[in-house]
């Protein structure tokens, strides 16, 4: 699993997310998503963001699977402010997009990665690196779109009822 966000036309940061080896069924918790943010420093970067942007509200979007939980409170708890969305929701969720763009250029530049064999270590490595390369060969202006587009998302989701929309 990887886990990353984005603002305005940067990048911002993305992670490799490991499962929690103390966990009954030895997934990803909230724990180990609280522990990956934490050893890539995301409060200073956060702290860093709020400096550039001054005054503009700035907040992170998350959607409420249950798994999220720990980290929201870890969070909030750091004076990161949430704007918390319904788990299952990827119309409100821009990253979600992201997620798309990276398959895709998971598919066109790296066609034969689901055919690779050895160590699970070693393939798991391949992998986030093929994925974190193709997060870098984003163009910017997609971050600046999505976020952008949060107004049009929310005003989209009402007209629909909650039903799909073009997002």
């Amino acid at each position: 699993m990887m886990t990353g966000f984005f603002y305005g036309q940067t990048h911002g940061l993305f992670l490799p997310d490991f499962p929690d080896p103390t966990s009954a069924r030895g997934g990803v918790t909230g724990k180990s998503i609280i522990d990956v943010y934490d050893q890539y420093d995301f409060l200073q970067i956060w702290e860093d963001i709020r400096e550039q942007v001054g005054e503009e509200e700035v907040f992170l979007i998350i959607d409420n699977a249950k798994t999220h939980l720990p980290f929201r409170r870890w969070l909030r708890g750091r004076g990161v402010t949430l704007l918390e969305i319904p788990a299952y929701l990827p119309d409100l969720n821009p990253i979600e997009d992201v997620w798309s763009l990276v398959k895709d250029k998971l598919h066109k530049h790296y066609p034969e990665l689901h055919l690779i064999k050895g160590p699970v270590n070693e393939v798991k490595k391949v992998i986030e690196e093929a994925i974190t390369d193709c997060w870098e060969l984003l163009d910017p202006k997609v971050f600046d779109t999505l976020a952008g587009s949060m107004v049009d998302r929310v005003k989209a989701i009402i007209k629909a009822d909650g039903w799909y929309t073009k997002y």
